[in-house]
C-alpha cells in the first residue's frame, strides 16, 4: 500500500508532466526532466512510474474522465444534433488548442503499441458517448442512418482535421472559432436529414 507521501509524490508527476509536457511537448524532455521539476530525483523516478511513457498514460487515465464530463457539460437538455455539433467544437477546441490534446493526436501514434492501446482504451468511453448520441439522432431522425462505427470515424476523422488545420495556424487560439466552426459545418451538413 502506498504511503501518502508517495501517493502525493505520484500525484505531483502527473501534474508536472501536464505542464512540462504543455510547454515544451512530449518528445524534448527526458524523464530526468520531469523528475528535476517535480523535486525528485532521476532514479527515484522509476520507482512512481516505469518510463515517461507509463507517466504519460497515468496523465491520460487522470486527465481523460474530467476531459469527458467537461465535454459533456451541460448538454443533457440538448437534442442529439446541437449535442453533437457542440462536441464536434468542443473537441476542435481541445485537440487544436490544448496541450494535452496535441499531444494525444500527435504523438501517441508514435510510441509503443502498447502504450497506444492503453491511451484508446481510456478514450473508449468517449468514444462511446458520441456513438450514442449519433444513434439518438438517428432514432429520432435528425441524422442519416448509417454504420455506427463508420459514423463514428468520419466524425472523429473531421474533428482530427479541424485539430491539425488549427494547430498549423501561427496562433491556434485566435482562428479557433472560425475552424472549429467550419469543421462542425462540414460534419453537420453530413449527418443532417434536413
Amino acid at each position: 500500500m502506498e504511503t501518502a507521501r508517495k501517493i502525493r509524490t505520484r500525484s505531483r508527476l502527473v501534474e508536472v508532466a501536464r505542464e512540462v509536457f504543455g510547454t515544451e511537448g512530449y518528445s524534448e524532455p527526458t524523464h530526468a526532466d520531469l523528475a528535476a521539476a517535480a523535486g525528485i530525483g532521476r532514479t527515484t523516478f522509476y520507482e512512481y512510474f516505469d518510463s515517461k511513457e507509463d507517466l504519460l498514460v497515468h496523465l491520460v487515465e487522470v486527465a481523460v474522465p474530467e476531459l469527458i464530463e467537461e465535454l459533456f457539460e451541460g448538454l443533457e437538455e440538448f437534442g442529439p444534433y446541437d449535442q453533437l455539433s457542440t462536441l464536434v467544437v468542443r473537441m476542435i477546441e481541445f485537440v487544436g488548442i490544448d496541450p494535452l490534446g496535441l499531444i494525444l493526436h500527435t504523438e501517441v501514434n508514435r510510441l509503443p503499441d502498447d502504450v497506444q492501446r492503453r491511451v484508446a482504451e481510456c478514450h473508449a468511453p468517449m468514444s462511446r458517448r458520441f456513438v450514442e448520441v449519433y444513434e439518438r439522432g438517428v432514432a429520432e431522425e435528425v441524422f442519416v442512418p448509417m454504420d455506427s462505427l463508420l459514423a463514428a470515424r468520419l466524425i472523429y476523422e473531421s474533428i482530427m482535421t479541424g485539430g491539425r488545420v488549427l494547430k498549423a495556424t501561427k496562433d491556434p487560439k485566435q482562428h479557433v472559432h472560425r475552424i472549429a466552426e467550419a469543421a462542425c459545418g462540414f460534419v453537420m451538413r453530413g449527418f443532417s436529414t434536413c
